[in-house]
């Protein structure tokens, strides 16, 4: 509610009928420098385990320094006089300019009402350390709607003049390259912009964060390397009002000719949407805003162009619980790729959903996810992300991405990663040259030359078998996965003479090694000749623990459960 009139000295400005959880904002001006009154009634009342707390504050639009606050006239004042409902009345001077009144009614956990600065954290309000409970639970909604028509703020002085709140931060606004501002709950933002030359740019943003972790935040990344050029990081931004964990950076950078993404992710609570504690000081700028430092860095700021090493060469993403997502692709010259990885660590430390690349010809593991090269991805502890380069000799790959059956995309169990769309396994070509060397191919409908049975994939109760034909005496080698318990193998291949009938190989528990998650995973993996003649190749499983109908962790190389000959 805005009241607004003229007086032969004075001019006058009031916020009221706040509810809880809203804050409300009114903008004016100062056309000199002068002397502003502010009066009114706050309070401070018990709402069974928190406060709810009816307070303001003055921010210079320009600056977005906090100019008053209605908590450093609490602090002067003795605890008795801020029981309930409390009057206060004290003046500011101000010089010329844009400001904005906020006044806000908002629940706060008594022990986390306090500042962060750098000298100490954990500055408690000393009004709050001996208050006497004014309401009990009972009938406190109804005593609370009943005064609050009674808590307002008023701002009285002279060449005060109100402006359009809305205006006003639309003005601020208008010179930002970019910006992100009144971020909701589980927002996922991204844009870009290019730079012609080496440009200074300032970064104003808000988040939240604790020392250990942090949950809203915003990064910025090259955009042809997809390398970190700035994070937003507990241990570099400053308090930003209110709860703790509100963090606030103000930051110049220097970024040399290129191409940029800014990024902001917010978790699922304590944003602009609604604030679960006491919000920032500058609650509409939450999120990200970047202008040029000056009006030299200004002109160098071009239309947005997006490398082509943006388009991934492989995107297995969004994943789900219980999927085996591959992609194929074949490289004409040796070149370096680019992975991220977003997956989940399990009890054990391995990780339980993550991705990996084969060699398609010759099967062989070239590269997987580890939790040893992981960080973490934001969210739960258990969100890891690993990020690399390597490097791909001319061939044929297969890369895969696994999930166990719980914590995925849009079905998570704990709290998500930041990125989790990207939930799975990407690559990028690193220069954009090599762009044209790549192309790719179904999985499924890739033919090795040097396969002679494979037999993949398999799944409960099975009996399947393949027949090859060698001319001369040939040198396989043998890839087979399955189940073995008590030194005996329940899931398992052979391999007969056709011609003689003879059975040549035949997978044993105690000629096999552990084959990665279950102890009960067993692997073979090894050459040897093989006479010329027919051949008949067998896989036998049980009724339980096969491709896709695991009954306990599955292999590394869950893929080749089965068994696959190849000429070595």
């Amino acid at each position: 509610m805005l009241l607004f009139f003229s007086a032969t000295y004075a001019q006058t400005i009031s916020l009221k009928d706040v509810d809880p959880g809203d804050i409300k904002i009114q903008g004016f001006s100062l056309s000199t420098d002068g002397s502003i009154n502010i009066n009114g009634t706050g309070s401070v009342l018990n709402d069974d385990w928190r406060l709810l707390v009816y307070y303001g504050w003055i921010l210079d639009s320009d600056s977005r320094k906090v100019v008053w606050h209605l908590f450093d006239f609490m602090e002067d004042q003795d605890e008795d006089k801020l029981n309930g409902n409390f009057d206060f009345n004290t003046k500011v001077n101000l010089p010329k300019g844009n400001y904005e009144l906020y006044f806000a009614a908002m629940h706060t956990n008594r022990n986390r009402f306090h500042e962060r600065d750098s000298e100490e954290d954990g500055v408690v309000l000393g009004f709050l350390d001996a208050i006497d409970w004014v309401l009990s639970s009972r009938n406190k909604r109804k005593y609370r709607r009943s005064i609050q028509d009674d808590l307002f703020i008023q701002l009285e002085g002279r060449n005060l003049k109100p402006i359009n709140s809305n205006k006003l931060f639309e003005d601020i606004n208008e010179e930002a390259i970019i910006s992100f501002t009144k971020i909701r709950n589980d927002n996922r933002l991204k844009q870009g912009f290019t730079i012609s030359k080496e440009t200074d740019i300032r970064i104003y943003a808000l988040g939240e964060g604790r020392e250990n972790e942090i949950f809203d935040y915003a990064w910025i990344t090259d955009a042809n390397t997809g390398k970190h050029v700035y994070e937003m990081g507990y241990s570099d931004s400053q308090y930003g009002g209110g709860d703790s964990k509100n963090l606030k950076i103000e930051e110049t950078i220097s970024l040399p000719a290129g191409s940029y993404l800014v990024n902001y992710s917010s978790d699922g609570s304590h944003s602009y949407e609604k604030w679960n504690a006491l919000p920032p000081d500058d609650p509409q700028f939450y999120g990200i805003s970047i202008w040029p430092a000056s009006i030299k860095d200004k002109d160098h700021f071009v239309e947005f162009k997006k490398p082509k090493t943006m388009t991934p060469l492989v995107s297995l993403t969004k994943a789900r619980d219980e999927e085996i997502l591959s992609q194929g692709i074949s490289i004409k010259k040796k070149m370096n790729v680019r992975i991220f990885g977003l997956g989940e660590e399990g009890h054990d430390g391995d990780l339980v959903d993550y991705g990996w690349i084969v060699n398609a010809n010759s099967r062989e593991k070239i590269w997987k996810m580890k939790t040893s090269r992981s960080n973490h991805a934001g969210g739960a502890d258990k969100n890891r992300s690993v990020k690399a380069i390597i490097s791909l000799d001319p061939g044929d790959y297969i890369v895969y991405y696994a999930t166990d059956d719980s914590h995925s995309y849009r079905d998570w169990n704990s709290d998500k990663p930041y990125e989790s769309e990207m939930w799975g396994i990407t690559l990028w070509a690193t220069e954009e040259s090599d762009l044209r060397h790549v192309s790719t191919f179904d999985p499924k409908e890739f033919r090795s030359e040097d396969e002679l049975a494979v037999i993949t994939m398999v799944g409960n109760g099975a009996l399947v078998k393949k027949t090859f034909s060698l001319e001369e005496d040939t040198k396989i080698r043998i890839l087979a996965l399955g189940e073995g318990t008590g030194g005996e193998m329940d899931d398992y291949g052979f391999i007969k003479n056709v011609d003689t009938g003879e059975i040549v190989w035949k997978m044993r528990y105690r000629e096999s090694e552990h084959g990665g998650g279950a102890r009960k995973n067993r692997e073979f993996n090894e050459s040897f000749m093989l006479e010329k003649g027919t051949y008949r190749v067998y896989f036998e499983s049980d009724g339980s623990h096969s491709y896709a109908r695991w009954n306990d962790d599955p292999p590394t190389n869950q893929e080749l459960w089965g068994i696959t000959v190849l000429k070595d």
